[in-house]
């Protein structure tokens, strides 16, 4: 397979990698317009939470579902209003949290005061034992700050399976067992098809804001290089660096690729290889 090499590898495969990298960077335009049309298209969920207390907004966000808003004429639309005419309530899907949902503010008595606008800022986490005291006594570091979790409803982690498995879970599996083939029609299909487009949004806007910014950033006017992002990983850092192994140098200290280093002993990084004197790998880019 084409570029399957990674640790050793040899000067024309990479070559060939070399010019096809570059060579896709004139993709890169239309590739963001197709981006930004299908996360267009796929839309966005967003619930809507109570705070804790509804009269100070400084105060937490509560896990109580107040309202849901989507993106009009969206797939996701589309999906969400066909779950619901099933009888599918669309806060039992997900709580769609978005990481770093929050904000700080300066007020008249303390400055960086943090604006939560979902339950903890987006971003489910384990507590450590003094940032959740509602059980006094337990151990709670590593619990979920969830309501669902169960130990925190039970006040403790034992498992309730061995003593009311048979008791409650079986009678509920019974329960279920007849109507099988509508819960996964009526809810889990069309529950799972809209955590898949959720998911393919976020990985859409990753490879726009994070890939592409970090592998190629300022290689194009359309992707802005962010200094968030490590200059040694950006693609023409890489083949600078690489270049300079296969390369000799000219008077200003630039690779001269019309001057290839000979293979031997003493070139930088053994593992990386020169092609064969005999000219049997010409033409190929296999590692």
């Amino acid at each position: 397979m084409s570029f399957g090499w990674n640790l050793m590898f040899r000067k024309g495969a990479w070559d060939e990698f070399r010019r096809f990298a570059l060579l896709q960077r004139q993709n890169v335009p239309s590739r963001v317009i197709m981006i930004d049309r299908e996360v267009s298209k796929i839309g966005n969920i967003r619930v809507s939470y109570q705070r804790s207390d509804t009269n100070d907004k400084t105060s937490p966000m509560s896990e109580r579902r107040i309202g849901i808003e989507v993106k009009k004429n969206s797939s996701l639309c589309k999906l969400l209003q066909a779950y619901i005419a099933r009888g599918g309530n669309p806060f039992d899907i997900s709580m769609f949290l978005k990481p770093d949902s929050f904000y700080y503010i300066d007020n008249a008595n303390q400055s960086n005061v943090l604006i939560e606008t979902q339950p903890y800022g987006g971003v489910v986490y384990p507590t450590s034992k003094e940032d959740d005291d509602t059980f006094s006594g337990i151990d709670t570091s590593g619990w979920l700050s969830l309501w669902r979790y169960p130990p925190r409803k039970l006040g403790n982690q034992v498992s309730p399976w061995s003593n009311y498995g048979q008791f409650i879970g079986a009678k509920i599996d019974s329960s279920r067992e007849w109507i099988t083939q509508e819960i996964k029609e009526l809810r889990n299909d069309l529950e799972a098809r809209i955590l898949k487009l959720c998911d393919l949004r976020e990985q859409l806007l990753i490879e726009k804001e994070e890939i592409l910014v970090g592998s190629i950033g300022d290689a194009v006017n359309e992707i802005v290089f962010d200094d968030r992002f490590s200059v040694e990983h950006h693609l023409f850092n890489i083949i600078d660096f690489m270049d300079r192994v296969f390369y000799e140098l000219d008077e200003y200290g630039r690779p001269d690729r019309t001057r290839p280093r000979e293979d031997n002993a003493d070139r930088p990084y053994p593992v990386l290889l020169g092609d064969a004197n005999t000219g049997e790998e010409d033409f190929t880019a296999l590692g």
